[in-house]
């Protein structure tokens, strides 16, 4: 799918935003809580990778999500799967 193919592009902009224990402590939060990091890794997204007039923000917006916030917590979910089971 387009959408994850745009997100992945943005993954290592995306761990620029962690310093390195951060990045571990991330790596090993359990999927169902990674809502926490939507606070403030997720801002940092919401500000500098989902502007409305990008590729990646259109994508999510074809894709029926609503709302940076949602859109930025995907991106965590796929971020936290990737480092876990794609490196």
């Amino acid at each position: 799918m387009k959408l994850y193919q745009e997100i992945a592009k943005n993954f290592s902009k995306m761990k620029k935003f962690f310093t390195e224990e951060g990045l571990e402590e991330f790596s090993r939060a359990l999927p169902g809580h990674l809502e926490k990091y939507n606070t403030g890794i997720g801002t940092l997204i919401r500000l500098k990778l989902l502007r409305p007039e990008n590729a990646l923000y259109k994508n999510f917006a074809r894709n029926g999500f609503s709302g940076r916030n949602k859109m930025s917590l995907e991106m965590l979910k796929e971020f936290h799967r990737h480092i876990n089971f794609d490196c």
